[in-house]
């Protein structure tokens, strides 16, 4: 892996392959360059990608994986915009639903669940609604939404951007907010094709109700009946109301927990093993998957994402 990241160097190599139906693959990411040449497959990690890294070409047979997890507004892969690259792409893993490989945060499982005690639950949720931000200024200007609904609602911002300075990766914070409110903002910071984060997965293992703003196409992971999705509502105030009246409403808001009883979250370092598993299935059989791309950058990004139209009247396309 070419260009491999911290976090993936640190909770999922080198043993990545050892628990895939086919496990006789192995992973090189210290001093790629010394086994690439004897590599089947090579995976380029898009984000912060050097043009220098791309100028040797594939040996014969041998195929190259453009991989990335953030959207394009925030993947910085302009190198990969290059002549010298044109059809050397051999597949692509993406959270995106028509990669090669699709890659998303999260997927689910229907199963057999339990009642949860709701009244209990619902006896300790005493807040209305929490979002946990790091990213203050966003393309998605989601911080222009949450200012308008803040106008109708109570919301709670913890994070760098809010006056609750928490850390956003603490566990403690979140097992509170699960606890104590009733919403989650989920809200992304760039509204991109099929770009769902853990912001929204996360949240559906949980006993909240995810509001979520953003390109993805939840319905392909979840009930429509477990989250709201603000693109349902005409305007801001109009997504106000429906809130207050779920605050109003125990029966109506417990539904939208229910829905979630019978499915179950695989999210994080289990669910990106699955995607390696089926990078070495299909290596394993590489004809049956052929494909290339002449340009692999215009694939990702070219009408990929847009500006919002739910503060503005613009519909521009980025």
């Amino acid at each position: 892996m070419m260009n491999s990241p911290s976090w993936f160097q640190k909770g999922l190599v080198p043993n990545v392959f050892d628990k895939c139906e086919i496990s006789t693959c192995r992973f090189h990411y210290k001093e790629p360059f010394k086994y690439v040449n004897d590599s089947d497959a090579v995976i380029l990690y898009a984000v912060g990608y050097s043009s220098r890294l791309l100028t040797r070409k594939p040996k014969n047979g041998q195929i190259w994986i453009f991989a990335v997890f953030e959207s394009p507004i925030f993947s910085h892969s302009q190198e990969f915009n290059n002549a010298i690259l044109k059809d050397k792409i051999n597949w692509t893993m993406t959270y995106r639903h028509d990669s090669d490989i699709p890659a998303p945060y999260g997927i689910v499982k229907k199963i057999s669940g339990q009642s949860k005690n709701y009244t209990k639950i619902m006896a300790e949720k005493t807040k209305l609604a929490a979002q946990v931000v790091s990213h203050c200024s966003t393309p998605s200007l989601r911080e222009r939404y949450v200012e308008s609904l803040q106008k109708y609602i109570s919301v709670t911002v913890y994070g760098r951007c809010g006056p609750e300075k928490q850390r956003n990766r603490d566990k403690q914070l979140f097992q509170n907010i699960e606890k104590s409110y009733k919403f989650y903002l989920a809200f992304e910071n760039s509204l991109c094709r099929d770009y769902a984060t853990e912001k929204f997965f996360i949240r559906q293992n949980s006993s909240i109700v995810p509001i979520v703003r953003g390109d993805g196409n939840y319905q392909h992971f979840y009930p429509n009946n477990s989250y709201i999705d603000v693109r349902d509502f005409k305007s801001i105030s109009d997504l106000a109301k429906y809130i207050q009246y779920l605050d109003r409403n125990d029966t109506a808001y417990i539904e939208y927990l229910k829905a979630k009883e019978n499915y179950v979250l695989t999210t994080g370092s289990r669910l990106l093993i699955d995607h390696f598993c089926q990078v070495c299935k299909m290596i394993h059989n590489p004809d049956k998957y052929r494909n290339s791309y002449s340009n692999v950058q215009d694939w990702y990004s070219n009408g990929a994402c847009r500006n919002p139209t739910d503060l503005n009247n613009s519909n521009n396309i980025i």
